[in-house]
């Protein structure tokens, strides 16, 4: 996993970061570059090139509702789903699937 201290600044007031990974999120505007972030109350996804927040996705646990990665030896992808939206993001298949994998060890302690 890949530390960027530099986004921290935009996290929700008081959470700190468990996990990131650098990753892709796929959506009907394109591919946006930026990091997946786990903290102890959200999933967030910190949009690299819009420091304003405004195309970042914010995760509340009790919204998740499962994800799935999947991926070969070149690229991975991982779908999140919450409240009956869901976003899929790409990247490194074994970063994404400890990423996955942290997700479930914070939501069933």
């Amino acid at each position: 996993m890949i530390e960027h201290a530099k986004h921290h600044d935009r996290l929700p007031k008081g959470e700190l970061p468990i996990t990131e990974v650098e990753a892709d999120r796929l959506d009907e505007d394109g591919r946006h570059s930026g990091w997946l972030v786990l903290t102890p109350n959200w999933i967030l996804f910190l949009d690299e090139d819009h420091d304003s927040g405004h195309h970042d996705d914010r995760i509340e646990h009790t919204d998740f509702q499962g994800a799935e990665a999947s991926g070969d030896d070149t690229i991975g992808t991982l779908a999140i789903n919450w409240n009956d939206h869901g976003t899929v993001y790409e990247g490194n298949t074994i970063e994404l699937r400890a990423f996955k994998d942290a997700i479930v060890d914070q939501l069933n302690p």
